[in-house]
């Protein structure tokens, strides 16, 4: 796979990383990973996450990584909880009825920004990561949209990482209503959208020029990250049907560790 720069052409001065299959797989840390953003710590180099996983909250995320020994707040996480209630409130008025499929931290999000959680009469359905995904709850989401309600979908991935494989994700559930009401269109909020990237940036305070957005997929981290001006990073990884076409990143890494800077070179930059 053919570079778009030279690792040299330009320093590093701000990190914006994906969580799933970078910084771990499942609850399993990635020791390289975990090396280098305690390098990145120490150095003084800032850093933010970016995920397309809505089973958890900014604080969860960061505890978790905190567990693993990857320093970490809330503030430096960007996930797609924020981004749905973000999208619905600027779209609907609160007390809208909204149906959604997911973990407790995006059904209490949506509730806390307003929107009134039912199974009837939805003019919203929430499409999120359900691990109790059921067939009462597919077909509440069907026949919603086939009512007219507009289908949101957290992000498009159809597998996501775990410790001993991938799993079937927000995408294929998507699928499967689309595929029955080809008429409802679903709005993506997780990336590829770069949302979530320049809001990660703007907490940063770094330039587009010197920020690299790093990922294991193409068709979300990739595309994402060069969508909001920044180089991407692919972390060459096993996941299936990664290529797509005409997006090439501007550097893939084995690890991690490939874009630490010794203390011999210049903080921050590609060695």
């Amino acid at each position: 796979m053919q570079q778009r720069h030279s690792r040299a052409d330009f320093p590093i001065r701000g990190i914006i990383s994906d969580l799933d299959g970078v910084a771990y797989r499942d609850d399993h840390p990635i020791l390289a990973s975990v090396q280098a953003f305690q390098a990145w710590h120490q150095q003084g180099v800032p850093y933010a996450f970016v995920t397309n996983n809505s089973t958890k909250s900014a604080a969860q995320f960061a505890a978790k990584l905190s567990g693993m020994g990857i320093p970490a707040t809330a503030a430096q996480v960007f996930n797609t909880i924020s981004a749905v209630t973000f999208l619905l409130q600027q779209r609907w008025p609160r007390g809208t009825p909204v149906f959604a499929t997911g973990e407790q931290p995006l059904l209490e999000a949506l509730e806390l920004s307003g929107f009134r959680l039912t199974e009837t009469n939805a003019e919203v359905v929430v499409l999120g990561f359900d691990s109790r995904l059921t067939y009462a709850k597919l077909r509440t989401a069907i026949r919603a949209a086939l009512a007219g309600a507009t289908v949101v979908a957290t992000n498009p991935d159809v597998l996501t990482p775990v410790h001993d494989g991938y799993d079937p994700c927000v995408g294929v559930l998507t699928a499967a209503v689309t595929a029955a009401v080809p008429t409802a269109v679903p709005i993506v909020v997780g990336k590829p959208d770069p949302f979530m990237i320049k809001q990660a940036l703007g907490h940063l305070g770094t330039s587009k020029q010197e920020t690299v957005m790093i990922g294991d997929q193409i068709k979300t981290d990739i595309v994402a990250g060069q969508a909001a001006g920044l180089r991407a990073v692919l972390l060459a990884s096993d996941v299936p049907f990664n290529a797509v076409t005409g997006v090439v990143p501007d550097l893939v890494i084995a690890s991690l560790l490939d874009l630490v800077a010794s203390p011999a070179e210049e903080t921050g930059a590609f060695r």
